[in-house]
């Protein structure tokens, strides 16, 4: 029976220990950075994590639950939720770094952006712009809204699709229903790429908006 207690208390010391030796160990951090490279697999990024709060107040269980923040900020001061017997929560630093897009010469406004044009980097993420670009196919054929520059960073902000459609353009049109489809034709009074919503007025003065397909018809659902 003594033995029995003896054993006992020895595996709950073990547990505490292995639990702080967890966390003096960096693998409370580890846990926290691979839950973060996990939201950002597909984009090959991979993270740094600092654990600002006091050691003192870290969770005593080797395997906490983690709520990450919302969200996707990938760099910078953060709140993330910790669960052992009791929730509570860690303030963090965190460095990211993966591999980004720039321009690989001047890219002037308003001119579509072909593959020679860019080039991918890769280095620490902290000191760039939240709305990077990592996906090439979100770029190439994308029209640059302002000049970029060599060596630039290209950020969403900088890109939109082309027009398929221009403000003063004959457009044809679908109107459908419940029961009915019209086709006629209308006069653009905005610009609009495809699957976006464009303005059109219609020859009797009615204005209607719709959603232009990739072939440059405007569909409006009635």
């Amino acid at each position: 029976m003594l033995l029995s207690v003896r054993v006992r208390i020895a595996a709950v010391g073990f547990v505490l220990i292995s639990g702080a030796a967890f966390a003096q160990g960096g693998g409370l951090a580890a846990q926290i950075e691979a839950q973060l490279d996990a939201r950002q697999a597909d984009k090959g990024i991979t993270h740094k994590v600092t654990i600002k709060t006091p050691q003192a107040q870290w969770p005593d269980c080797p395997r906490p639950a983690l709520t990450l923040p919302d969200n996707n900020r990938l760099t910078g001061n953060m709140s993330v939720g910790v669960q052992c017997a009791r929730r509570q929560f860690l303030q963090v630093t965190v460095d990211a770094e993966g591999r980004y897009w720039v321009a690989r010469q001047v890219i002037a406004a308003g001119s579509a952006i072909s593959r020679n044009q860019i080039a991918q980097q890769r280095g620490s993420l902290s000191k760039l712009p939240a709305s990077l670009v990592f996906n090439p196919q979100e770029i190439v054929g994308s029209v640059a809204v302002r000049t970029l520059n060599p060596g630039q960073p290209i950020v969403a902000g900088q890109l939109r699709k082309p027009w398929v459609i221009k403000t003063g353009d004959e457009v044809d049109v679908i109107i459908s229903g419940e029961g009915f489809r019209i086709r006629s034709k209308g006069r653009a009074t905005t610009n609009a790429a495809a699957n976006r919503l464009v303005r059109v007025r219609m020859a009797s003065g009615q204005l209607v908006t719709g959603r232009v397909d990739a072939s440059g018809v405007v569909v409006v659902e009635s």
